[in-house]
């Protein structure tokens, strides 16, 4: 009872500060010691209390000018999005940072995070660092240096040197000598590219109109047919397979007058003709030794923002932190921030949603985690910095975002003890929802009376007492048992098979198809019907058509994709840590799927 009204506390809740979005960021992360750095604030959201915003200080740089050199405010499906841009210039070589700053808005304060900078000699800029947030942006990979026919495709990556993680961008693109047409192309067969994560990119309107390049001495068209960001997921030499296409297009056998088509339109031929785009390799080497330990995967260039949804609440109310981390790199894959909880809160999994950006020339997004706190006691507590690391491919270095701290005024009566009683051991490696009922022992006594005095006078008395207790205990006990636990001690071959996913830990690949088969498992179980080998979308429907809620089933497909993404990626998995916590997520999946789902009909 009290776990489900938790969890409606928590549904209900509708964090004040969540209505704003921000974001700061810099158009190049090294620069030279005679070039300006453009600095961008970027809010979203419900802004009518914004108060006056302010140019951040800087530590090694000044401000080029006092009033933004970009101010553009506009309102997108009813929601206000202001863009603010400042200009700094280096005061020496060497780490510099532009500070935070204090945003009013209404009776809140939100604080942006620090961006660093490093100032090198202009004599070492002879060519400018790509942008931070879209590095590629505008930039084409040069045409081929030798014709290879009248028609042909290549795959043109952004970069052939990489590090595990790294985006690269792919442009297929067919080059077609003066004379020839493309009209359609699709691709055929199949397309090998293991080693690698990729998503599909949008192909600008732009990109798809032929435009003229010189091969050699001839004129070609080139067209781009597909954009792909692949993300290495191991080291060593790794290939881009060949990628064949169907290529539809008209040749004009008249060329000798621009105006024979219009005359002699027969002489356009539409023929069609299978290309190939060659084989391509990638040296892909490991990560730089001297990660942080805050360090999680993440490749590519990054900002983080970080805020509580309110200050003051009352013991037994849920409080909300939200950190969302935006920038260019696979987003699927970030994974979350530690969050350190004071030691009278308990804290739940974050909930993690993405925003994904495929219309730039790189993949960039946002991914939000919003971790739950709720404090069993009152007080007055500080929830230490957020601290998240990334590696910057573009300067070579990991890079660590740190929030600032926050501070929390809890009302209510003082938590009695955060410790864990004598005789209740809590063992950190057995998850959420695998808890059974605790073994308590009773403390020896210290009288020194002997065991058969309590057989004399007092003894049936106390024994009646005892055993009145003990009844009320475990019916107490049975009252406070998590919905997890009863979902799997319904369920004891849910139970048994994340036990043996635990067994694992460590081993990325075969602890994530562990938990995968448990949680396929227990929903074929609780549903009768099997859905081992469907695809989640299938397994969606099926949950949706027994009544499972629309959170649950989004709780389902989230656990499947990190299953998924780490036994295809596993050099990009979580740790023992983050491991334990999928298993923790199982536990709660299985009891909602279990609480919610309708019976099979007659």
């Amino acid at each position: 009872m009290r776990f489900s009204f938790l969890l409606f506390l928590l549904a209900c809740a509708v964090p004040l500060s969540a209505q704003v979005s921000i974001h700061t960021y810099v158009d190049k992360t090294v620069i030279g010691d005679a070039e300006t750095v453009a600095y961008t604030l970027e809010l979203s959201g419900d802004l009518d209390d914004i108060g006056s915003i302010q140019p951040p200080d800087a530590h090694g740089l000044t401000l080029a000018q006092g009033t933004p050199v970009l101010r553009s405010q506009s309102i997108i499906n009813g929601e206000t999005h202001l863009t603010l841009r400042w200009l700094y210039r280096p005061q020496r070589t060497g780490q510099a940072e532009i500070l935070p700053t204090r945003i009013p808005i209404g009776s809140r304060t939100i604080e942006t995070d620090a961006v660093s900078v490093e100032v090198v000699p202009q004599s070492q800029r002879t060519t400018p660092r790509a942008s931070r947030v879209q590095p590629n942006l505008g930039q084409k990979p040069d045409p081929p240096a030798r014709s290879e026919g009248d028609l042909f495709v290549r795959a043109e990556p952004s970069t052939r040197n990489v590090v595990p993680g790294q985006q690269v961008v792919v442009d297929f693109v067919l080059y077609a000598r003066s004379g020839l047409r493309p009209r359609h192309s699709q691709v055929t067969g199949t397309w090998d590219t293991e080693g690698f994560w990729r998503e599909e990119l949008d192909v600008p309107t732009a990109d798809t109109y032929p435009r003229p390049v010189t091969i050699g001495d001839e004129e070609y068209n080139a067209v781009t047919l597909r954009r792909m960001a692949l993300f290495p997921t191991r080291t060593g030499r790794l290939e881009i397979g060949e990628m064949t296409f169907e290529v539809e297009f008209f040749s004009n056998s008249r060329q000798s007058s621009p105006f024979g088509p219009l005359f002699s339109p027969f002489s356009n031929r539409t023929s069609t003709e299978d290309v190939a785009a060659p084989t391509i390799a990638l040296d892909s080497r490991a990560l730089p030794d001297g990660a942080p330990e805050s360090f999680g995967g993440a490749v590519g260039q990054f900002g983080m923002a970080a805020f509580t949804d309110r200050n003051d609440l009352a013991a037994g109310e849920p409080l909300e932190v939200t950190v969302e981390i935006r920038g260019t790199g696979n987003i699927a894959t970030l994974a979350p921030p530690d969050v350190d909880a004071p030691p009278t809160f308990d804290l739940f999994s974050p909930k993690q949603e993405r925003r994904i950006d495929r219309q730039t020339s790189s993949l960039s997004g946002t991914k939000t985690f919003t971790y739950a706190l709720v404090p069993r006691g009152g007080g007055s507590f500080e929830i230490p910095p957020i601290e998240w690391t990334y590696y910057d491919p573009e300067s070579g270095t990991y890079k660590t975002l740190r929030s600032s701290s926050f501070r929390v005024d809890v009302s209510g009566p003082v938590a009695s003890s955060a410790i864990v009683p004598e005789g209740n051991p809590s063992d950190p490696s057995v998850p959420l929802g695998l808890m059974t009922e605790a073994i308590w022992q009773r403390a020896r006594s210290s009288s020194g009376i002997p065991a058969f005095a309590l057989f004399g006078g007092f003894a049936l008395p106390l024994l009646a007492l005892l055993g009145l207790v003990a009844v009320r205990r475990v019916g107490d006990k049975r009252a406070d048992v998590s919905a997890e636990t009863i979902a799997l001690r319904a369920h004891p071959e849910a139970k048994k098979r994340l036990k043996e996913a635990n067994k694992a830990l460590g081993d990325a690949p075969a602890f994530y198809a562990a938990v995968e088969l448990a949680l396929r498992s227990f929903v074929s179980d609780r549903l009768g019907a099997s859905v081992q080998g469907v695809s989640r979308s299938q397994l969606e429907a099926t949950l949706a058509n027994r009544g499972v809620s629309v959170r649950t089933r989004e709780g389902v497909d989230d656990l499947l994709a990190e299953c998924e993404r780490a036994q295809f990626a596993p050099g990009l998995a979580g740790d023992k840590a983050v491991q334990k916590l999928a298993t923790e997520r199982a536990a709660k999946v299985f009891a909602s799927v279990d609480d919610e789902a309708n019976p099979v009909a007659a």
